[in-house]
């Protein structure tokens, strides 16, 4: 995985962050998460295809072991993925679906830094990165989240949607090593006012000039925020580690819950 030599402080803030919101995925009491995420090559090859949207209908997957990266196995829900594809096809989404997945980094780090495989039933989506000319709006991954919300209350599980990927980052230009930290910082209040819709009426060129390639994985926190109806959070870190060429952080949305009691509480505030 990255290493942590020089930046032990920021790289702890990272662990610690990952540990933080297992706790709170284990708290929501989970049926399945969904754990929306890009892919780097392993099974979706750069020589394609390539989808601006994918989901692996299986009951189980791998994780690939790049990066020093534990080979193993992961529970999935077939039923679950399955009749997503087609609830999101009604709505008008063609979704690229495979009938086996192995899992990159950027799936599998997050899903074992924050959750126990015992007892979890996991869902990938993936949100294709690496063409340039396959490459779904940030408002198309908005209503993207919007249909999965739609389709799990037509379900009986409970749900919790996890978005991955790094801010600010440009791997692989010659603009790597390059962090904006402004772009960062405003990404991330929108999301803690629930204003991330806003960042949904971005376009990809806007992100790629501010944020770089690596940039494009905020189309997943983006995601995420839709499905749960852009109720707001609170950033727990922001670290932007020059080692590691990428600005880290870790944002906890307001559950749908808690944010309609704090919109009672307003109320009841307001007619005293």
């Amino acid at each position: 995985m990255f290493p942590s030599q020089g930046v032990e402080d920021q790289a702890r803030k990272v662990v610690d962050g990952f540990a933080e919101l297992g706790r709170r995925i284990r708290a929501l009491g989970p049926d399945l998460v969904v754990v929306v995420s890009s892919e780097h090559g392993p099974t979706l090859l750069p020589s394609g295809p390539q989808p601006p949207f994918t989901v692996p209908v299986v009951d189980s997957f791998s994780t690939f072991g790049e990066m020093n990266i534990p080979k193993v196995q992961i529970s999935s829900d077939a039923n679950f993925a399955g009749g997503f594809v087609s609830y999101a096809g009604a709505e008008g989404f063609d979704i690229a679906t495979m009938s086996s997945f192995r899992a990159d980094h950027g799936l599998a780090i997050p899903i074992l830094m924050m959750l126990s495989l015992d007892d979890v039933v996991v869902m990938p989506l993936v949100i294709g990165t690496q063409s340039m000319h396959a490459l779904a709006a940030p408002s198309r991954c908005y209503r993207l989240g919007q249909v999965l919300s739609d389709y799990v209350r037509t379900r009986a599980e409970r749900i919790v949607v996890v978005g991955c990927g790094g801010l600010s980052h440009w791997p692989g230009t010659p603009q790597m090593g390059r962090i904006n930290e402004q772009f960062d910082a405003e990404f991330l209040a929108l999301l803690a006012a629930g204003d991330g819709g806003y960042a949904a009426s971005w376009t990809n060129d806007y992100i790629l000039e501010h944020a770089g390639n690596g940039g494009l994985e905020i189309r997943n926190w983006i995601f995420a925020a839709a499905t749960l109806g852009d109720p707001g959070g609170e950033t727990l870190y922001y670290e932007p580690i020059t080692p590691w060429s990428t600005g880290m952080s870790a944002f906890a949305f307001t559950s749908p819950q808690e944010a309609a009691a704090q919109r009672m509480s307003q109320r009841l505030l307001q007619r005293k």
